[in-house]
C-alpha cells in the first residue's frame, strides 16, 4: 500500500498528464477521459465517470472507461434533482454526494435497480462547478462494495471536481474564441464592422459608418489621408504594409491582433483582416481592412488565464498541505529526539568548551528547522478557526508580552489607542496573535531603540459593514518600494534567520477571518499596517461570547 506522500505525488503527476492534455489543444472528450484515467491509476478499485449538464438541463455521459454500457444508458438524461442518486443530487443541491451503500440509500430509490444489475455498490459524487458558480456536471467515484471516503478520498474528488472545471470551462472557451473568428470571416464576405478601404498608397479611400464610430473620426477627417494615422505605432504600420498591403499579397482572411488609436489618443486592441482588391484581370487596384474591437475579449481571456492559474496554484499549496500534514507527526518526533539528546548531553558537556559550543550550534540548528516546519505548516496546512467572542486588544497584549525574550535589554514601548471602540469581535484568538506578534517581531528587528509601536483602533464602514480597523505603525525606516510589492509573498524575508513565511501566514489568517491586512500610507518614517476586522452581520444574534 502506497504511503500518503506517495499517494499525493502520483496524484500530482496525474493532474499534470490532465493540464498537459488541456494545453496541448486537446478536445474536451479526449481531456476527461485522461481526467478519468489518471483517476482510475490513482484508485485502481474505483470506477470513474464524468456527466455533463446540457442545454436541457440533462446530465450526459461525459466521460467513463469502465462502465457498464448497460448502466450508461440508463442513466443517460437524468434530470438534477433531491433524490436522483448521488450524481443527480450533487448537481441539483451543488455540493458533494456521498453515498456509502447504493443498496439501502433512499437517494438511489429511483436507479436502484440499475446500479446494482452493474454491480455497483457505492457512489461519491463531485459537482463541477464553473468560476460564476454554474453546474457544469459531476465527476462521480464508483465501487463494488458499500464503502466508506477516507479524508484523502474526499480531497481526491474534490481536486478531479476542480480539475474537470477548468478543463471544461478552457476548452469551451476555446470553441468560442473559434466560433467569433469564423463570425469575423463571414463578417468580411458581408457586413463588416469597421471597414477601411484605401488605394495601393495606403491612402484612405472609404471610411464606413462603423469606422466612424470605432475610430472617431467622420470620413470627411480621414478621406484621402494614410492608415497610419489609425496604428498605435508606426512600425506596425511598416509592418502591415510589408505583410499584407502591397500587390503581392494574397486574399487572406487571418486576423492579426495590433493596437489602434482613435482620435481621442485613446488606445484599443484590435483584429484586422487585411486583403488586396483586384479587377476580373487580377490586377490590384486597392487595399482592404475589416478590424473589430477586441478590448472585451482581451479581459475576458486575462481573466481566465488569471483564474486558471489561480485554480493551479490552489491546487498544488492544497497538495502542499495535505504533505506537510502527512510528514508532520513524524518530524516533529524526530526533532523531539534531537532535542532529548542535547538535554542529556547538556549535562556531559561543560558550557564554554569546544564541544558546549559545537552542542549549542545543534540546538540553534533545531530551534531552526523547528520554526520553518511550523511555518510551512500554518502557511500550506488547511486552516480551521476556533472563533469566540473575546477583545481584540487581549491579542495583541499577548502578542506583546510572549516577546518578553526578544525586547530584552531593549527600549521598546506599546503605545495603545484604542479609547471608546468596542473591541469585541468573534475570532480566533491563537491566530490574531500570531499575526499581531509577526507585525511586532518586523518592527522590532527593523527598528534602532528607542522603539516606539503605535496601535490604533477605530470603528469603520467598510463595505457597507460595520467593522473595527486596528492600525499598526512604528519609528522604524519604514518600507522600501520593493518590500511594500513583496512583503506578503512566502518566503519573501528581510530578516537574516527569517524563514519569509511570517507576513503570507498573516495573511491567510486575515483572509481566512473575512478581513484584510494591507500595508498603510507610504512613509519614511515607519511601516504602518492596517488590519479589518468585519463585525457580525447581526450584532444581537447568540454566539460564544469569550469577554475577558
Amino acid at each position: 500500500m502506497l504511503a500518503q506522500h506517495e499517494r499525493i505525488e502520483r496524484d500530482l503527476r496525474g493532474q499534470t498528464r490532465v493540464l498537459k492534455r488541456l494545453a496541448e489543444g486537446a478536445s474536451l472528450d479526449e481531456i476527461l477521459h485522461t481526467l478519468v484515467e489518471v483517476a482510475e491509476e490513482s484508485r485502481p478499485e474505483m470506477i470513474g465517470s464524468v456527466l455533463l449538464l446540457d442545454s436541457d438541463g440533462r446530465l450526459r455521459n461525459g466521460a467513463s472507461l469502465r462502465l457498464p454500457d448497460e448502466y450508461i444508458k440508463a442513466v443517460d438524461g437524468v434530470i438534477p434533482a433531491a433524490d436522483m442518486g448521488s450524481c443527480g443530487t450533487a448537481a441539483y443541491l451543488k455540493r458533494r454526494v456521498v453515498v456509502e451503500d447504493i443498496a439501502t440509500d433512499p437517494l438511489w430509490k429511483m436507479a436502484r435497480n440499475a446500479a446494482l444489475k452493474a454491480s455497483l455498490r457505492a457512489c461519491w459524487s463531485e459537482p463541477i462547478i464553473s468560476t460564476t458558480g454554474d453546474v457544469l456536471g459531476t465527476f462521480a467515484m464508483y465501487y463494488r462494495e458499500p464503502r466508506k471516503p477516507s479524508e484523502s478520498d474526499l480531497d481526491f474528488v474534490s481536486s478531479m471536481g476542480s480539475l474537470a472545471a477548468l478543463a471544461i470551462e478552457r476548452v469551451r472557451h476555446q470553441n468560442a474564441v473559434e466560433r467569433e473568428r469564423a463570425v469575423l470571416t463571414a463578417i468580411v464576405n458581408g457586413i463588416p464592422d469597421a471597414l477601411v478601404m484605401t488605394g495601393l498608397d495606403r491612402r484612405i479611400t472609404h471610411f464606413g459608418g462603423s469606422a466612424e464610430k470605432l475610430f472617431g473620426y467622420t470620413a470627411d477627417e480621414v478621406l484621402g489621408q494614410t492608415t497610419e494615422l489609425l496604428y498605435a505605432s508606426s512600425d506596425d504600420y511598416k509592418r502591415m504594409g510589408d505583410e499584407h498591403f502591397n500587390t503581392i499579397s494574397m486574399t487572406t482572411t487571418d486576423a492579426t491582433e495590433l493596437i489602434w488609436r482613435r482620435k481621442s489618443g485613446e488606445t484599443f486592441p484590435g483584429e484586422i483582416v487585411g486583403a488586396v482588391i483586384r479587377d476580373e484581370q487580377g490586377s490590384p487596384f486597392a487595399f482592404l481592412g475589416l478590424i473589430r474591437d477586441i478590448t472585451e475579449r482581451k479581459i475576458a481571456e486575462e481573466r481566465l488565464a488569471e483564474s486558471q492559474l489561480k485554480l493551479v496554484q490552489s491546487e498544488r499549496l492544497a497538495a502542499m498541505g495535505q504533505m506537510v500534514s502527512a510528514i508532520a507527526h513524524e518530524s516533529r518526533n524526530a526533532l523531539q529526539r534531537i532535542q532529548v539528546g542535547i538535554d542529556v548531553l547538556g549535562y556531559e558537556i561543560k558550557s564554554g568548551t569546544e564541544a558546549g559550543d559545537d552542542l549549542e550550534r545543534i540546538s540553534r540548528a533545531k530551534d531552526d528547522l523547528l520554526k520553518l516546519h511550523d511555518g510551512l505548516r500554518n502557511f500550506a496546512g488547511q486552516i480551521r478557526l476556533q472563533r469566540s467572542t473575546a477583545n481584540l486588544a487581549d491579542a495583541w497584549r499577548l502578542a506583546w508580552g510572549n516577546l518578553n525574550v526578544l525586547r530584552q535589554g531593549r527600549d521598546a514601548t506599546l503605545v495603545e489607542n484604542a479609547d471608546g471602540v468596542d473591541l469585541e469581535c468573534p475570532h480566533d484568538a491563537f491566530r490574531i496573535e500570531q499575526v499581531f506578534r509577526n507585525l511586532f517581531e518586523n518592527s522590532l528587528a527593523a527598528t534602532e531603540d528607542p522603539v516606539t509601536i503605535d496601535i490604533t483602533a477605530t470603528k469603520q464602514i467598510v463595505d457597507g459593514r460595520d467593522a473595527i480597523v486596528v492600525t499598526v505603525r512604528d519609528n522604524g525606516p519604514g518600507l522600501t518600494a520593493e518590500q511594500r510589492e513583496k512583503v506578503f509573498d512566502a518566503f519573501f524575508s528581510t530578516k537574516p534567520k527569517g524563514t519569509g513565511l511570517g507576513m503570507a501566514i498573516a495573511l491567510r489568517f486575515m483572509q481566512a477571518h473575512g478581513g484584510t491586512i494591507q500595508i498603510g500610507q507610504s512613509r519614511c518614517d515607519g511601516a504602518e499596517f492596517l488590519l479589518t476586522f468585519p463585525k457580525p452581520a447581526d450584532e444581537n444574534a447568540p454566539a460564544n461570547r469569550n469577554r475577558r
